[in-house]
């Protein structure tokens, strides 16, 4: 797992924190020295509880950590892919970042029906957490998340651009107006 308060695009391999869940009396640290994230929490808590996983990955998702922040919660059945792929998507409400609630919340989230088992929970202005049966498929299930944000943000600013130019042009009519037939 990713160190606490490191740059993931300054990391290098032994950076990386080996954590181990059977054992949690065993020291978590990369070989340099670096304690593992404040977030280890939820990863413990999703691992217990999913034992039918083989990865468990979470990251600060801009788009998804925007819209959440603005009050907007994306649908996954809005895009084919992700109603395909991610056919729940729970939301929980803002939480203080690596508290054991938190944790609990997110391995809750994961767990609790109707089948099939989400796959994904979106965080408030926290980003998200994904599993899968490998870290490939978890960060896919990711990325397809931020597809679904990027695309619901562009929708909500589309749809409010029309609406302006909607109001814009019914205040000026005549030539030039988007309005007017000819």
């Amino acid at each position: 797992m990713t160190p606490s308060g490191a740059r993931k695009d300054e990391l290098e391999a032994d950076d990386l924190v080996v954590v181990w869940l059977e054992h949690p009396d065993r020291e978590a640290l990369s070989r340099t020295g670096r304690a593992p994230t404040s977030d280890l929490a939820i990863h413990r808590a999703i691992h217990a509880a999913r034992p039918d996983i083989g990865s468990m990955v979470h990251a600060h998702l801009p788009s998804a950590m925007g819209l959440t922040l603005a009050g907007e919660v994306p649908d996954p059945a809005a895009l084919p892919e992700t109603a395909l792929f991610l056919p729940r998507l729970p939301f929980l409400t803002l939480e203080v970042p690596g508290s054991q609630r938190l944790a609990d919340r997110v391995a809750r989230a994961l767990t609790d029906g109707p089948e099939p088992l989400a796959c994904v929970v979106l965080l408030e202005r926290h980003g998200a957490c994904a599993v899968g049966r490998d870290p490939v498929q978890a960060v896919d299930r990711l990325e397809l998340v931020e597809v679904l944000c990027r695309t619901w943000r562009d929708a909500l600013l589309i749809r409010a651009a029309k609406a302006a130019l909607v109001i814009v042009d019914e205040a000026q009519p005549g030539p030039g107006s988007r309005t007017m037939e000819g």
